[in-house]
């Protein structure tokens, strides 16, 4: 199950759909006349960078500006810069509510007990996390049925929960209700509001954030377009080959075979002060072309050092042991690698890497201590 997280921009592209109350606000893509779009909005005003990173405010990535004139030099500014592997494509600008008080609302998919929760607090704004972690108390929680969905009655009890009253209670009801409304149109696993603030004109969204569930490509347009757009190369090259594969933040280019092995490989390296490039599954069953695909992928990365691990079941040890010395040839100046084999064909798999003067190890552990030696 791939999980797509939608930019702040387009969740409120999604609430507007459905009508949920939402400040001015105007959306400028990379590549767009930034004078000519601004012209179009009043200040002073809030600038986001749109961008798939946490603590964009601490990373200067929004701001409070108060002319024309800060806005256009700002964005301009936001256009050129990239964090991690994100570059911002997109800006949003959002006219400043008058905020009385911040509160948090969502609706979220509890996987452990395979239901969706309303989830609320009067403590919006910050990280709800936190909250639930030093006064759980606050954390308001009503289970939504699959088979009733949320009920009228249970939206207003948890309005009146947060202090809501008279009007009020109504409009935060109706609002949970078209939480829910989305989470089941759109097919989402969380669609947060945080914070939703308390104007004088009454209850809005101020910040807003979606996740989507990938396997509902084939019936959902939204997840489709945004596939379109937001797929790195690598990640369209990965997904042109048949192999799983996130970007992290690390130095180490990671191949191995299996979810679960792979994820595993991660916090082993974590525990040793390590940290991987990527998350890379080449699959059961792999053949050497996917293999090479996957290490070609890796290397294009400029990790420091690459490890592949490699538990053989339905994947020979033999063809990945093949498809290494492929791909060595064709970048006789890549990384260094250190290679753990063991399962199906793992003795012949050996010694073809034994053959090349490529050392391989059985235990995972051994090939990790490898791996700290070689990139000091």
């Amino acid at each position: 199950m791939v999980k797509i997280r939608l930019l702040e921009y387009e969740a409120k592209d999604v609430f507007a759909e459905f009508d949920l109350p939402l400040v001015h606000r105007l959306v400028i893509m990379k590549g767009e006349d930034v004078q000519e779009k601004l012209n179009q909005f009043n200040f002073p005003a809030i600038v986001k960078s749109q961008i798939a990173i946490g603590s964009r405010k601490k990373a200067g990535l929004i701001k409070i500006i108060q002319t024309r004139e800060e806005a256009v030099s700002l964005c301009k500014d936001y256009f050129t810069r990239k964090v991690g592997n994100y570059e911002v494509e997109a800006i949003l600008i959002e006219s400043l509510a008058d905020i009385k008080h911040e509160y948090y609302c969502s609706i979220a998919l509890d996987t452990s007990g395979r239901q969706f929760v309303l989830i609320a607090s009067a403590e919006g704004g910050i990280d709800i996390e936190e909250v639930a972690a030093t006064r759980p108390e606050a954390i308001i929680k009503e289970t939504i049925s699959l088979i009733d969905g949320l009920r009228e009655e249970s939206a207003k009890k948890v309005a009146e929960r947060l202090g809501f009253s008279g009007d009020l209670v109504d409009s935060a009801k109706d609002l949970f209700l078209k939480l829910w409304k989305i989470t089941t149109e759109k097919e989402a696993q969380l669609v947060e509001i945080n914070p939703l603030v308390l104007t004088p004109n009454g209850l809005f969204a101020v910040d807003g954030k979606m996740i989507l569930d990938d396997n509902a490509v084939f019936r959902q347009e939204t997840i489709q377009e945004l596939q379109k757009r937001k797929l790195s190369d690598l990640e369209k090259t990965a997904k042109q080959f048949g192999f799983s594969f996130v970007e992290l933040e690390g130095q180490i280019g990671i191949l191995a075979n299996g979810a679960g092995l792979t994820m595993a490989l991660l916090d082993v390296l974590a525990q040793h002060g390590l940290a991987g490039m990527n998350f890379l599954d080449v699959g059961g069953g792999a053949d050497k072309d996917r293999v090479y695909e996957a290490l070609k992928l890796i290397f294009t990365m400029k990790p420091k050092a690459v490890l592949i691990n490699i538990y053989g079941g339905i994947t020979r040890c033999d063809v990945v042991a093949d498809a290494i010395l492929h791909t060595l040839k064709e970048f006789p100046e890549a990384p260094p690698m250190v290679i753990r084999l063991t399962g199906t064909k793992e003795t012949e798999g050996v010694k073809i890497l034994n053959d090349a003067g490529i050392d391989a190890y059985k235990d995972m552990m051994a090939a990790v201590e490898k791996l700290k030696g070689v990139i000091g």
